[in-house]
């Protein structure tokens, strides 16, 4: 892939514009995350840890946008167009609008109806208030149905902190806060792993994900004439971290250490690179992959594909097939069979769970923009 030149009207529309390559970005994640829990692990194209990658290259996506987002309005307050209430209300709401309706709709059908598959009837505060993740360090279950839901739990729990140290941070040193995240989410986990904590689920073990995105998003408001110079250090340091990340692969494979400390981070880095060049614009070849209309579309999907994907194979399926044999339309799929239903499936639910209920919602973000609001008039 070659990151596109970095000419004056590419830098507006970055700091201005939807980026439609960070969609494709979120296809390829998505899609890896499908292959970590739908393939066996070690195995075939299952080989690399791809649920990794894909949850890092989210974080990384979510922290470069949340971040964004957040030192726009800080600049619209300290200008006195917004106040801070009214700022950090509508951004809650709107992640409110996006994240909450489909995740409660799903963890609570889980609740009626699949109980046995997770751990949500004996513990459901900590599903019903985005604490999951904490109740997976405790209990270490990967084999509960909503155990991906973890990464949902540290992005609210994220949301809860960020936006007021984004907005009540002072400029000049918000760099060094970033960097400080950076760091405390590799030191966080290497406690962790001191402690016996192999899995790295709490909110801190993934700061670094998210400062590196946020890291980005300052240098896209902040600093965009250093850009070039970012990018020129960013392409050496993804290069030495993708060296690295094959040599723990293929001489550590499996080592804790290696994995808690290191393999987060260089995965991180590495996502960073690719979520730069798709925010700036890729060109070539790479470029054409990620202005491909069907990969750009998977992405804007890809929440109902995350939420969707671990019901699909072992009860959407199963259902479907059940169905047809009433019908007389006898299946008996192989396992490459089961999983292209099962993709094709997955797909056709995600898409009428975005058009029939999470657009709808969606679009009740008009009433909670980001528009002037000037602080009322002191009284007296």
């Amino acid at each position: 892939m070659t990151p596109a030149p970095l000419s004056q009207p590419t830098n507006s529309r970055l700091l201005a514009g939807h980026m439609p390559q960070l969609d494709s970005l979120r296809t390829l994640a998505v899609l890896l995350v499908v292959v970590y829990h739908w393939f066996p692990t070690g195995q075939g194209i299952n080989r690399l840890p791809n649920g990794t990658i894909g949850v890092m290259v989210f974080f990384v996506i979510s922290g470069f946008l949340i971040t964004r987002i957040l030192l726009g309005n800080r600049d619209r307050i300290r200008a006195g167009k917004a106040t801070l209430g009214h700022t950090y209300r509508n951004f809650f709401i709107r992640r409110v609008l996006r994240i909450f309706p489909l995740y409660y709709l799903v963890i609570t059908f889980v609740y009626v109806f699949l109980p046995q598959a997770s751990d949500i009837r004996a513990q459901p505060a900590y599903y019903y208030l985005y604490g999951y993740n904490i109740l997976l360090h405790k209990t270490g279950n990967w084999a509960d149905l909503l155990s991906p839901f973890w990464t949902l739990g540290v992005e609210e729990q994220l949301y809860l902190i960020w936006p007021w140290v984004v907005l009540l941070m002072p400029p000049h040193r918000f760099r060094a806060v970033i960097i400080g995240m950076i760091g405390i989410g590799v030191l966080f986990r290497g406690y962790g792993y001191w402690n016996g904590d192999f899995d790295g689920v709490l909110t801190p073990a993934s700061f670094d994900a998210f400062g590196l995105g946020a890291l980005w998003a300052w240098y896209t408001t902040e600093r965009p004439t250093a850009i070039p110079q970012f990018r020129h250090l960013l392409s050496g340091a993804a290069a030495v971290a993708l060296v690295l990340l094959i040599g723990l692969l293929t001489l550590l494979p499996g080592d804790h250490i290696a994995v808690v400390l290191c393999q987060r981070l260089l995965i991180s880095i590495i996502a960073l690179w690719f979520v730069v060049g798709a925010s700036l614009g890729f060109s070539g070849p790479g470029g054409s992959l990620l202005n491909n209309g069907i990969l750009q579309y998977i992405g804007r999907i890809s929440y109902g594909i995350y939420v969707f994907h671990m019901l699909v194979p072992g009860y959407a399926v199963p259902l479907l097939l059940r169905i047809l044999n009433r019908l007389g339309i006898h299946l008996s799929p192989g396992f490459w069979a089961h999983r292209l239903i099962s993709l094709a499936v997955l797909l056709v639910l995600a898409s009428a769970s975005w058009y029939l209920f999470e657009k709808p919602i969606n679009g009740l973000k008009r009433y909670f923009s980001y528009g002037d609001r000037k602080p009322s008039a002191q009284p007296g």
